[in-house]
């Protein structure tokens, strides 16, 4: 390729006399340059480039276009011995010579050279890392490597890796993809060979393959029993006992279970490789063990043991709230609703109380047990109790007397009685309401009643007293929710009809802070199970309790 550029120049035969009035001739001389032509060369092989230029008293200027960087440029002079670059892939190069001439513009022209990947293949090279100790056994981890694999180009690298089996058992294997693969030993009733093809490829695309061969031992073992990791359960949770993490040499194998120590557990089914059972009700910390034993189809067997540590629940000092069921808005659906998900009945003591084991009796989670007059326990049938001890709670409660005529002629004990509170400090009198809404000849308030309650060792205790908050509270039942009483009637008879106060009102200890004054307690509602903060100087019924 050549570029041409005039040049004007002025003859004459004696530049004095140019300036007459005698004629003149102008010409022009054309400028010119060549690159040569296009090249093809092998990456990093020396190659030269020589330009042409005309006139001859032109200097020549090199520069690179475009393609792989070439070093040292720009260059000055005609001719150019370069390198060609280490390149992944066939590329391309444009060089740009300028010439310039003495007076003249610059022209330029362009070569090309193609340059050729010579790329090399990469080395295979397979060795086996692992287990140290050869040969390997049962459960070693065997690893071979391909990581002395190598590229021979000078700035090659290794890209993938790709493994195969050719020859041998199934193996468990995560991946492979990597410049390591890992396998566990197999249960083996002979000596096994095994055959590798690893291809590896450069970052050129370059593949290279090579076959790698193992043996693989026969083992002693030819069933493995496995039980399973030990387990720490609550008790009431679900437990699964599985053993399909077992091996034998013969594609099937069959398990049974049982139980080695600690109380007895129901399974679902003990001769299945994976069986479940719920934790029984305990009191304290209780270790079960269990046993797998593993036979194969030449009856061959293995056994394995785990341990289930098993804990009460974080139950607390605490009833339930009696409900038993879950709803949605309007209707009554399945617990396990993800979209009414967290009830009552699926959470806390009541979802599991078919499965306690309670001292007494009692609706879901509730257990009480009926005491005499002297604190003795009676059957859970009786008829004839006087007070009830809570077995969740520990607390003893007061029984009410049955109706004994009417208010203020009752007996002490009648559930029909009610007090004002005058607990602590009080701002109100309480002699004026004697045998007003009780029988008692110098005041109606509850401390009066705690003191005569008290006074007669009522159940083997001097230590009665109003219930807190919590503890009242822990006495409703919503599961009766709908009904005219929230409390279990047989447990608790003899409650005043609800139309002598329109209301089943019973006092807790607890003032109620209202930012003003302490003229306030709180009550609970036995029909509706609400609360209420209450002046203290109206009455409400009274359930005396007290702890053992």
């Amino acid at each position: 390729m050549k570029a041409f550029a005039l040049i004007p120049l002025i003859s004459c035969g004696l530049l004095s006399a140019c300036g007459g009035g005698g004629g003149g001739d102008n010409t022009a001389l054309e400028t010119s340059v060549n690159a040569g032509t296009d090249l093809q060369v092998i990456e990093k092989s020396e190659f030269t480039i020589t330009a042409q230029g005309s006139p001859v008293d032109g200097t020549f200027t090199w520069q690179q276009v475009s393609g792989p960087s070439l070093e040292g440029f720009p260059l000055d002079g005609a001719e150019q011995t370069l390198t060609a670059p280490d390149v992944k892939a066939d590329s391309e190069i444009i060089l740009r010579v300028s010439y310039q001439s003495t007076g003249s513009s610059a022209v330029s022209d362009d070569i090309a050279i193609s340059v050729s990947s010579n790329n090399q293949l990469p080395l295979v090279v397979v060795t086996q890392t692992l287990p140290e100790t050869l040969p390997s056994v049962y459960k070693d981890t065997i690893t071979l490597s391909a990581l002395e694999s190598s590229d021979p180009d000078e700035n090659g690298q290794i890209d993938s890796y790709f493994w195969q089996l050719l020859s041998g058992p199934d193996l468990d294997i995560t991946s492979f993809n990597e410049s390591t693969l890992s396998f566990s030993h197999p249960l083996l009733e002979t000596n096994v060979n095994l055959s590798w093809q690893l291809t590896v490829t450069d970052d050129e695309g370059g593949e290279a393959s090579t076959e790698y061969s193992m043996t693989l031992n026969k083992t002693n073992e030819l069933v493995d029993a496995n039980a399973g990791a030990d387990q720490n359960v609550e008790e009431f949770e679900q437990v699964t006992l599985d053993a399909t993490q077992s091996e034998s040499v013969t594609d099937t194998y069959q398990c049974r279970w049982q139980q080695l120590t600690g109380n007895a557990e129901t399974l679902s089914n003990s001769s299945q490789c994976t069986t479940t059972f719920i934790a029984s009700d305990i009191d304290i910390d209780t270790i079960l063990s269990f046993e797998v034993t593993v036979t194969d189809s030449k009856g061959r067997t293995d056994t394995d043991s785990l341990f289930i540590d098993v804990s009460p629940k974080a139950l607390g000092l605490i009833n339930d709230s009696g409900v038993g069921e879950c709803y949605n808005n309007t209707l009554r659906i399945n617990c396990d609703s993800d979209d009414f998900p967290a009830q009552d009945a699926e959470l806390g003591r009541d979802s599991f109380a078919n499965r306690l084991d309670k001292v007494g009796k009692g609706n879901l989670a509730f257990d009480y047990t009926k005491l005499n007059e002297f604190a003795d326990e009676v059957a859970d049938d009786s008829n004839s109790f006087s007070c009830v001890r809570d077995n969740v709670t520990g607390l003893v409660w007061e029984v009410k007397s049955v109706a004994s005529g009417t208010v203020p002629n009752t007996l002490v004990r009648d559930g029909q009685n009610h007090y004002f509170w005058d607990l602590g400090d009080t701002t109100f009198t309480d002699t004026s309401t004697a045998n007003s809404t009780c029988p008692n000849d110098t005041s109606c308030g509850v401390q009066s009643y705690i003191n005569e309650v008290n006074s007669i060792d009522f159940c083997g205790g001097t230590n009665w007293r109003l219930p807190t908050y919590t503890e009242l509270l822990g006495l409703i039942d919503y599961g009766k929710q709908g009904q005219s009483i929230l409390i279990d009637e047989s447990f608790f008879p003899n409650m005043p009809s609800e139309s002598a106060l329109s209301h089943l009102r019973y006092w807790t200890s607890q003032t109620a802070v209202d930012g003003t004054s302490l003229s306030q307690a709180y009550i609970i509602d036995m029909s509706d199970g609400n609360d209420l903060a209450y002046p203290k100087e109206n009455t409400a019924y009274v359930r005396l309790v007290r702890s053992r």
